[in-house]
């Protein structure tokens, strides 16, 4: 065996990779005409078209786009066999496929559901799927044509009184320009259309309108690439149904039996009823009675038939609506829930909130009762120890010098001047500079200023320049500003640390934390 030189080995793996790209492909294209197979066989084959159906859904590779689509396709086979039950089924599958389904198809899914449920005379169910879809508003505005006709539609086929045909018909017809706009855009939307007219001027008695109808519709079903069986089955019943009130028995049974031989093709049971009563009242009018008597035997024998697959698709249709508003009632239960979490967290949020600003506003109020205490506090102990009174006098235990009476007062109303005045800021100032003022001696003035003031002369002197700097801190807005080197100088103190030392003895805080909650209160003055 030769070996393969690098060029040929590189040539076999493109050739190798080549084959398995076009198997590839292969099976994808394969896989999309089998689905394009499945929609043409529909209306003339449903049962093969469930088979392959049924195949692509058991591919493994079958992706979720495409089994939302083939699921759709086999709700549509059941419809035409007449197999409510297992069409209804694949038809509330949607909601696990509803974001790979586009908008037409999901008008559509809503249109077949309307159609069962009205055919298993579920008005009330029916009617409110139409009130949903008449809320549907779709971006695209042929599609939202479709729809409106699509509804006017299926709002004609429920049953009404006689009075209310023409209103019937009238309403359909508004509809007529839009059909007649759309109709290249959208198959068998003007086949549908001319049905339901049709059959309204049937029941109206209208036969020659109601045959117009009917031929529109044939030619409508020859134009089409793919047979139609299951219209064809309304549309051949209808015209003979037209020929049996015209009294033309011959072309009614001639219609009537080609009607029934679609009917045998796709196994419609539904229909095959309303084709079979048909042919027993033509019969009837013939006086054929032997063929009267067979079609009416079989028809009484499919009734039993279908009154079994009724009551199936009945009971499977309450079931799935059931399934649904439980589904829905859970979700309006979870977004209740969210809205209530949602709401409680903002309410906690709100209270959280509420609780800092109480908290912010009660430290407010804290610091503003400390900045009325702090500043009073020098004033209320200068004015306990400054007070004057003759109690204090009367009380005083006679001192060892004994100072007259007259003389202590004279002093005493000298001190006040004193105080009044702004000579205490003087840094010079000391006990015998002030005796010397006072026009007394420092022997006498201690005495007093101990006696009367419970202090000795530098904590009374440093009293009044505290009181006086938190005077001119509260009454002038410049002295906010100045720095605490200033503050000292300003007030008689000789360095700013033995005025903070002082300031804080005294107050019980710092310069700095006096002014910062001067300044708080003057910005909770101005809130407020």
């Amino acid at each position: 065996m030769k070996y393969l030189t690098p060029i040929n080995r590189y040539f076999h793996i493109l050739l190798l990779f080549g084959l398995l790209h076009s198997v590839t492909n292969a099976q994808t294209l394969s896989k999309y005409y089998l689905a394009d197979d499945i929609e043409n066989l529909i209306y003339s084959n449903p049962d093969q078209a469930l088979k392959i159906a049924q195949y692509l859904l058991s591919k493994t590779n079958t992706s979720v786009s495409d089994k939302s689509r083939i699921n759709y396709l086999i709700s549509k086979a059941y419809i035409v066999k007449g197999d409510y039950s297992s069409a209804l089924n694949f038809l509330y599958e949607e909601k696990n496929y509803r974001d790979y389904l586009s908008d037409e198809q999901k008008i559509n899914i809503d249109i077949s559901k309307i159609s069962i449920l009205r055919n298993l005379t579920l008005d009330k169910q029916s009617k409110k799927i139409i009130e949903k879809l008449e809320s549907t508003v779709v971006a695209d505005e042929r599609l939202q044509m479709y729809l409106e006709v699509a509804i006017a539609i299926e709002k004609s086929k429920f049953l009404s009184n006689e009075s209310k045909l023409q209103e019937r018909i009238d309403e359909l017809k508004k509809v007529e320009s839009t059909v007649a706009n759309i109709a290249k855009d959208f198959n068998d939307i003007a086949l549908n259309y001319n049905i339901a007219l049709g059959q309204l001027y049937l029941k109206q008695k209208n036969l020659a309108l109601a045959q117009k109808q009917f031929e529109l519709a044939i030619s409508n079903l020859n134009q089409q690439n793919v047979e139609n069986a299951y219209a064809k089955i309304d549309v051949l019943n209808g015209l003979a149904s037209v020929h049996f009130l015209k009294k033309e028995y011959g072309e009614a049974i001639i219609l009537s039996k080609e009607a029934m031989s679609y009917v045998e093709r796709i196994g419609n049971l539904f229909s095959q009823i309303k084709v079979n009563q048909l042919q027993s009242e033509i019969y009837l009018a013939m006086n054929d009675v032997a063929n009267y008597k067979l079609i009416n035997s079989k028809f009484f024998e499919l009734q039993n038939e279908t009154e079994g697959q009724e009551q199936e698709a009945i009971n499977t249709s309450f079931n799935l609506i059931s399934d649904e508003y439980a589904d829905g009632y859970s979700d309006e239960k979870s977004k209740y829930i969210e809205t209530i979490y949602i709401v409680s967290g903002l309410f906690l949020i709100v209270i959280l909130i509420g609780f800092f600003f109480w908290q912010k506003i009660a430290a407010n109020k804290k610091r503003l009762v400390e900045i009325i205490n702090y500043i009073e506090i020098t004033r209320s102990n200068l004015m306990t120890s400054f007070s004057i009174t003759d109690k204090k006098i009367e009380k005083s235990e006679p001192k060892k010098n004994v100072i007259l009476k007259e003389t202590e007062e004279h002093i005493l109303n000298k001190l006040k001047r004193f105080e009044s005045s702004k000579r205490f800021i003087n840094k010079d100032i000391s006990l015998a500079v002030l005796a010397g003022q006072l026009d007394s001696n420092t022997k006498y003035l201690s005495e007093i200023i101990n006696t009367h003031y419970n202090v000795n002369f530098n904590t009374y002197i440093n009293k009044l320049r505290v009181n006086y700097i938190i005077e001119k801190l509260k009454t002038d807005p410049n002295f906010i500003n100045y720095k605490i080197s200033y503050l000292a100088e300003n007030c008689g103190f000789s360095s700013h640390s033995s005025f903070a030392t002082v300031f804080k003895t005294i107050t019980g805080i710092s310069p700095v934390k006096f002014i910062e909650l001067l300044n708080q209160e003057k910005e909770n003055n101005l809130l407020e």
